[in-house]
């Protein structure tokens, strides 16, 4: 008798457990799927303590229509994170209690699902090294060590396939500072890594009068030479924003903000553009563009390289920068930036009208396709995420898809 009243409780309990999923009542916690799409998007959203960040899929993103929204959609990240790709895999490094790297792809339904995870210490600046390897450098944290940590991230394994602990650049045995690694270029079998000079205890930044980059062989990670050039400031700012660019003939342009809100504590160049000509381990010494005088006092934070020699630009409002407003470029809600076109062969700024004034963000990993590059906007007093569609050749900007939550991260198409 006890058996068959137990095995009746079992029959009554799977019947129950049944009804409920076919109800839709149950869904697995922070692990919706979204069915259909090559776009892999990150999206940050604002909770009543805390940002939660989520990945997901979208079938298209230059839709007006169109809303990026987490409920019911993708899958939940494990904590604040970081994004990089590298050919069909898609990375987000989440910074919580213990630091987790995980590699997605889409399957053939067009649902993310998860390939792999690493475990990791420090990745503070990404970088692709080829269609199967994501470059992940980690930066020394408080002082104490001033090598950083370079690693090769297989996209197909999704293992650490090889490390090197080395500084960027030291000036004696005696030299104390931090190199903040800003943004990695690969070209020509070598690893451009630009970075600033930055105490580690204090985040001050004492040497701002020169930009620098090391060079490293690629895929040996040996250091090869640093280069420096004193028309401008250090090359990048902290968050995973890109500094450095190439274009179609291998040359690679670099970005110098010279700004209190881009995260430094003087200020004693002005913001401008260097380039590194292709297969040169130096800074071309006929080739330099004063954005800042051109653009009327603007200050350029990051860019996309969109291709004929322009880049869609976020700019600093001239008039906004002081020491006090350090870091203010981080904040979604701190309207002190604008969007612009900028001609590395002219040697313009043109503003883009279309889209409105806005505040920073970390990241800032926009898509570039088909002409056009696709970037997220937060706007504020109006309070409106979008992602922006913009055409390089016109300077001009429609709107697409609309973001329920603070803004995307990142954007990747994969085919």
């Amino acid at each position: 008798m006890r058996f068959c009243k137990s095995r009746y409780s079992q029959t009554i309990l799977i019947l129950l457990t049944i009804a409920v999923l076919l109800s839709g009542c149950y869904k697995p916690k922070s692990h919706f799927l979204q069915a259909g799409g090559s776009y892999i998007l990150a999206l940050r959203t604002q909770g009543a303590t805390a940002t939660s960040d989520y990945l997901l899929t979208q079938d298209t993103i230059n839709n007006a229509a169109k809303v990026v929204s987490s409920t019911g959609n993708g899958i939940e990240q494990l904590a604040w994170c970081y994004f990089g790709a590298a050919g069909k895999t898609v990375f987000s490094f989440s910074y919580g209690t213990n630091n987790v790297g995980i590699g997605y792809g889409i399957n053939e339904g067009g649902a993310l699902y998860e390939k792999g995870r690493i475990s990791f210490e420090r990745m503070d600046c990404f970088g692709k090294g080829d269609d199967s390897t994501l470059i992940a450098i980690g930066a020394p944290w408080g002082g104490g060590s001033y090598d950083c940590q370079i690693q090769l991230i297989d996209a197909n394994d999704i293992r650490i396939r090889k490390k090197r602990l080395t500084p960027l650049y030291m000036w004696s045995p005696l030299d104390v500072l931090n190199k903040w690694p800003t943004s990695i270029v690969v070209n020509d079998n070598k690893m451009y890594v630009s970075f600033y000079p930055l105490d580690g205890g204090t985040w001050n930044t004492e040497y701002t009068d020169t930009a620098y980059v090391t060079i490293f062989s690629y895929p040996g990670l040996d250091s090869l030479t640093t280069i420096k050039d004193s028309r401008t400031g250090p090359i990048g700012l902290y968050g995973n924003q890109i500094g450095m660019m190439k274009a179609e003939n291998g040359d690679i342009y670099t970005v110098s903000p010279s700004s209190f809100a881009a995260g430094y504590t003087q200020v004693t160049k002005k913001s401008g553009i260097l380039r590194i000509k292709n297969g040169q381990q130096s800074f071309d010494p006929s080739y330099f563009f004063d954005v800042e005088t051109a653009s009327g006092g603007a200050k350029l934070l990051t860019a996309a390289y969109a291709g004929d020699g322009l880049l869609v630009a976020r700019l600093q409002l001239p008039g906004t920068d002081d020491i006090n407003a350090v870091w203010g470029a981080f904040e979604v809600t701190n309207p002190i930036c604008k969007m612009a076109i900028i001609d590395l062969n002219n040697k313009t700024v043109t503003d883009i009208a279309d889209i409105p004034v806005h505040g920073g963000q970390y990241g800032a990993q926009w898509l570039v396709e088909e002409g056009k590059v696709y970037a997220s906007i937060t706007s504020t007093p109006a309070g409106e995420a979008r992602i922006y569609a913009i055409d390089p050749l016109t300077a001009t900007a429609t709107r697409a898809a609309k973001i329920e939550g603070l803004e995307v991260p990142a954007i990747y198409k994969i085919k």
